[in-house]
């Protein structure tokens, strides 16, 4: 399957994409989209979508950050308990000490601000017989019309991707801070579903309450197995609520030209981009020029260097990954990582699976420690069930095989 803008546009400069866009080119960072208009200086203020209006002379209604604050005791009251940093629940979408860090956890957390507000993970979810086993708490029925009329606000903000730079992904509100942001690339067919773009966000420059660019380091792509993914010039598109999409302004990956196989070498060009048009409360689109998966394998990956340290040590640590999740009962785990012969008499495969959420000789940075780290607020479904001694005794049997992986 092959997604691609029409015939000849390879070889457009940056100028001619941006013009075509309708941008205004003027200095790396300096364009009319890159100013820093947002009103105040919270994160949710940044989401306001343009409400109110300079024409009509009526007051501007609430922001979206602002609505979010009337409801917020309330969601601590009632979520807290298990969605916190460290809760027992695997969605820690409350991860933060104050309302602004909350806030910022539960804008980026996959289902919860959708196009359909009423179809929220943060209404529907509660409400089902599997929410903590029955026994978690449903949202009282007075909090749920302040619930309702936050989560529209966010979704008339939501932008959409911008096709007329090529296929994208829905543009998606980053979680800064240097954490991991995992985004993945279902949406562009079927052939891409379980595919992943994962990278480490952090806003710099600037205040604290304005930063001026974004910057993604360890930018990282995931194919799955027998299935060779090929992505030429990738585009890192801002959007500010109310304005139109600002495509990266050094447009850094326009020579990029690259396949990635299942255990190879995943890094996007550099690993590293710096946004000079960012502003905090912005969305942050991937656009491609082309993304295309072969039809078989284009080459194996790198197997692993160290096949008897995984097998003594990381087999039994991984054995409730395996059964819960990764092994088959879970579709979308077991095409992300296939565990499913974790315990044949030698597990080369699984571990050549696992070896693609590492990276060899840095347990710190590798995917595997990080996702399932129950203070960390990353979008993974096990988290030890917010047991953090499990979890080090996890890390500490898998930490071993990360280092012995370094060639």
């Amino acid at each position: 399957m092959k997604t691609s803008r029409e015939t000849g546009s390879r070889g457009r400069s940056i100028l001619g994409l941006l013009l075509s866009l309708g941008v205004v080119v003027t200095i790396a960072g300096m364009s009319a989209c890159s100013s820093n208009n947002s009103e105040g200086s919270s994160e949710g203020t940044g989401a306001s979508g343009g409400a109110g209006g300079a024409g009509g002379g009526e007051p501007a209604g609430p922001t979206p950050y602002e609505l979010f604050l009337k409801i917020e005791p309330d969601l601590v009251a009632n979520c807290n308990i298990c969605h916190k940093k460290g809760g027992s629940a695997p969605a820690p979408f409350l991860a933060g000490e104050t309302p602004e860090e909350r806030y910022q956890t539960i804008t980026f957390w996959p289902g919860i601000v959708t196009k359909a507000p009423e179809q929220s993970i943060l209404l529907t979810h509660p409400e089902s017989p599997n929410h903590g086993g029955g026994e978690a708490p449903k949202i009282p029925e007075n909090v749920k019309p302040g619930v309702l009329e936050w989560l529209t606000a966010e979704a008339d903000g939501l932008p959409d991707g911008n096709g007329d730079i090529g296929p994208s992904v829905r543009p998606f509100r980053p979680l800064p801070g240097g954490a991991l942001n995992t985004v993945y690339l279902d949406a562009l067919g079927e052939d891409f579903q379980y595919m992943s773009i994962a990278f480490f966000a952090e806003a710099i420059g600037g205040t604290s309450d304005a930063p001026t660019m974004l910057r993604l380091t360890n930018i990282t792509v995931h194919p799955v197995v027998d299935k060779p993914l090929h992505i030429v010039h990738p585009v890192f598109t801002v959007y500010v609520p109310g304005q139109p999409g600002d495509p990266d302004p050094v447009d850094s990956f326009s020579n990029l030209d690259q396949t990635f196989t299942l255990g190879g070498d995943n890094t996007l060009g550099t690993g590293e981009v710096v946004l000079t048009n960012w502003q905090k409360g912005a969305y942050l689109g991937i656009a491609f020029e082309l993304i295309e998966v072969y039809g078989g394998n284009a080459g194996p990956g790198t197997g692993c260097n160290d096949l008897v340290n995984f097998q003594q040590n990381v087999v039994p640590a991984m054995q409730t990954c395996m059964m819960k999740c990764h092994g088959g009962a879970n579709p979308q785990a077991k095409g992300t990582m296939d565990l499913s012969e974790l315990n044949v008499m030698m597990p080369s495969a699984a571990c050549q699976e696992v070896r693609a959420r590492i990276k060899p000789g840095d347990p710190a940075a590798s995917q595997i420690l990080q996702v399932t780290d129950p203070v960390q607020p990353i979008v993974h479904m096990y988290k030890f069930d917010g047991d953090l001694n499990a979890y080090n005794a996890f890390k500490t049997k898998v930490e071993p095989w990360i280092m012995a992986e370094q060639q």
